[in-house]
């Protein structure tokens, strides 16, 4: 692991420490070793922040172009070798991703592309499941879930807009991990757009499924507004 990434960890270890009292995480051993593509939905900025964390491993996050125009934060990424996505050029990401793959990283793709609600999903894209059948990685599915109670919306201003996202100040930010998902070789012979969409489907229902147990749990620790 380069010197880089390690020093963005510790600055969003930092967040975490100072604002999240705890991650509760279910599923950590199904997280394999080797390439991967870890896929999560995306409702607050901080549940980014909370991915490193799983594994021990490297992971190379694609991430909008205009966040690597920030100063500082935008150098730090390039620094950390993390991927940006173009409008209009997304398959140029999937290739550098595919790239980090091969040479045994992991990837972790957002694939709605922005911040949804919390109460339902963006249509998401089908870059993941087509980068999955052409490096032959698995897909591993992750729910987050953080009690709106804890979760604040923040108003910014990025490239001449208005933006809003969530971050979490306080309680437990609750993890799930699914099982890792291998897409058949059998697939990858007819791989076609119609496909392409039932299988982002299908693995977007995965991680609505663990946004749900994670959900659960907080009820059942009583930690839910």
């Amino acid at each position: 692991m380069d010197v880089w990434y390690s020093f963005a960890k510790s600055i969003v270890r930092g967040y975490l420490t100072l604002f999240v009292d705890k991650i509760n995480v279910s599923g950590g051993s199904l997280l394999p070793g080797g390439p991967k593509i870890i896929v999560a939905n995306h409702t607050n900025v901080t549940d980014a922040f909370v991915l490193p964390f799983l594994t021990k491993e490297k992971i190379h996050f694609l991430i909008q172009a205009e966040t690597f125009t920030l100063p500082v934060i935008g150098r730090l990424l390039t620094l950390a070798d993390q991927i940006p996505v173009y409008l209009g050029q997304g398959r140029d990401a999937l290739d550098v991703a595919r790239e980090k793959l091969s040479l045994g990283h992991s990837v972790a793709i957002f694939p709605e592309g922005r911040l949804n609600d919390g109460r339902s999903f963006h249509r998401a894209g089908a870059g993941a499941a087509l980068l999955a059948l052409e490096s032959g990685a698995p897909i591993v599915p992750v729910g987050f879930f953080v009690p709106d109670q804890y979760a604040r919306p923040i108003k910014g201003h990025f490239h001449q807009r208005d933006t809003l996202g969530r971050w979490q100040f306080g309680g437990q930010c609750f993890v799930r991990i699914g099982d890792p998902w291998q897409l058949t070789a059998s697939f990858q012979e007819k791989v076609n757009y119609r496909e392409l969409r039932k299988t982002t489907e299908k693995m977007m229902n995965r991680v609505a499924e663990l946004v749900s147990l994670a959900q659960d749990e907080a009820r059942r620790l009583g930690v839910m507004a």
